[in-house]
């Protein structure tokens, strides 16, 4: 099993790169993890989409090696980060204009989870579960999302990290899970 973890934050020690290096830590064993280095992906622009920048054609190499992506995404104004929909809208493009719209995320498996305030992430979890099941992502259902206190903003660090942890090595255990038994299915019911 390979999972491929993207935080949504940019912010070098962001509360949502902390939640995914616990995240990572819950895979320790259950599967291949790596973590996306997107930092450096231009602004999508259609007019500079082929030949793909080497930054996107990296990004897409690591999605196609992915079985599952996990993503950990902030909420800003009750939205999905602008530059995680950025990477979004150049992955979702089709890997070959002329033979489809097959993209980097057509068919894969996501999770995803979210820190921010007394939201949760709530909006912005909800949001980008509408965008990666319209992108053709297949979204395991279960969600984490931890709130940020106003102290724990000011130390930028969690309080509570081992009631998190369990969290996330739960949702870990459980997104793996669900990865095998949706192969087992398609498997044993091809098209």
């Amino acid at each position: 099993m390979k999972i491929l973890l993207i935080s949504g934050s940019l912010r070098k020690n962001s509360f949502n790169t902390q939640l995914m290096m616990m995240a990572q830590k819950a895979l320790d064993g259950l599967a291949q993890t790596k973590v996306l280095d997107w930092s450096h992906v231009p602004f999508f622009n259609q007019d500079e989409e082929i030949p793909a920048h080497s930054e996107v054609a990296q990004c897409r190499e690591q999605f196609l090696w992915a079985d599952g992506v996990w993503f950990f995404t902030p909420e800003y104004n009750q939205m999905v980060p602008g530059p995680l929909k950025n990477l979004l809208d150049w992955m979702s493009r089709p890997l070959d204009p002329a033979a489809g719209r097959t993209s980097a995320l057509t068919g894969r498996y996501a999770a995803i989870s979210g820190a921010a305030g007394r939201s949760k992430a709530a909006s912005s979890r909800d949001q980008l579960e509408k965008l990666l099941k319209f992108c053709q992502m297949n979204v395991y259902s279960q969600q984490v999302g931890v709130g940020v206190t106003p102290s724990e903003m000011k130390s930028d660090a969690f309080e509570d990290p081992a009631a998190i942890q369990n969290d996330m090595d739960a949702q870990a255990k459980g997104f793996v899970a669900w990865i095998k038994e949706q192969k087992a299915k398609s498997e044993n019911n091809p098209l």
